[in-house]
This record gives structure tokens, sequence and C-alpha cells, in this order.
């Protein structure tokens, strides 16, 4: 997977995936959508036939912040997930 910063501005945030299921944008998506500082989230796939996908995050103050944030909570949640597994 490839990542590639469209945009870096103080309220705006597009980061492409490249070669990427579009599941991974998702998930940081359904993270960020409740944040009270998110004004903005969405997952675009620019065209069907192109292997990419963008993440949109627009937010009152630091968006970069909000991806790490989900990136944080999703890694919690899997870690979570995983100590429920039955271990072999």
């Amino acid at each position: 997977m490839k990542l590639e910063i469209i945009e870096d501005e103080p309220k705006t945030l597009v980061i492409e995936f490249e070669d990427a299921d579009r599941s991974v944008a998702e998930a940081i998506k359904g993270e960020i959508i409740d944040s009270e500082s998110a004004d903005f989230v969405a997952v675009v796939k620019e065209h069907p036939e192109l292997n990419k996908t963008r993440l949109i995050v627009k937010a009152s103050r630091n968006p970069k912040g909000l991806v790490s944030k989900a990136i944080e909570d999703i890694e919690e949640k899997l870690k979570e997930v995983e100590s429920k597994l039955p271990k072999k």
C-alpha cells in the first residue's frame, strides 16, 4: 500500500491510498465521523478502474491529529479482538 498526502492544510487533510482495499480508509472514517471537531469526512474512489481511494477530512482544528487518533483507536480495538481469540 502506498500513501500520498494530496492536501495538507490547517483544516483539511486529503490522503490517497494506492493499492489498498477501501476498507482501510473506511475504518479510519468510521472512527473520525463522530468526533466533535470533524466537520466533514468522506472516502472517495476517484475512478473504478484505478486502484486509488481518497480519505478527505475537514475539521475545525488538526485533521492530522484526528486521523492519528483514529488509527490508534483502531489498533486498540484490533488488539482487544486478538486477545479474545482462542489460543492454539
